[in-house]
């Protein structure tokens, strides 16, 4: 049996595109933009959105058995991330982060765990070098 394919519509002409003044300016903005990820923290809670508006809201107090568990079932910290938003908001929320590009939830995890990061190094503001 033989398939078919769907039509697709003629390549744009070239003339719609300024390939003359692209530069590495206008590449850095439309990647940001291509991956708006925002957050925020809210009562001990890191919530981030995608730029589609999907919100994640995670603790950032997690207890050591939890994070002995992520670190044993799973290598990567998107991952880890993912385990998380499962435990902390179900499913659905866990499954709709593949429908996330990539860079996407790449972004939101780093930043979740520079959070954690972050929260440990605060912890200890008198191990910071001085400035004097």
């Amino acid at each position: 049996m033989a398939t078919t394919r769907k039509p697709t519509a003629p390549p744009a002409a070239t003339e719609e595109y300024d390939f003359d003044n692209w530069d590495q300016d206008a590449e850095d903005a439309a990647l940001v933009a291509l991956n708006d990820v925002k957050y925020i923290i809210v009562e001990q809670d890191f919530v981030g959105r995608f730029a589609d508006g999907t919100i994640v809201r995670i603790p950032l107090r997690l207890n050591l058995a939890l994070v002995d568990e992520l670190q044993e079932k799973h290598a990567s910290q998107i991952d880890q991330f993912k385990s998380l938003v499962q435990t902390f908001g179900g499913d659905d929320l866990a499954a709709s982060l593949d429908t996330q590009g990539l860079i996407a939830v790449a972004i939101i995890t780093e930043k979740y765990f520079r959070c954690l990061g972050r929260a440990q190094e605060l912890a200890f503001p008198e191990s910071k070098p001085s400035s004097s």
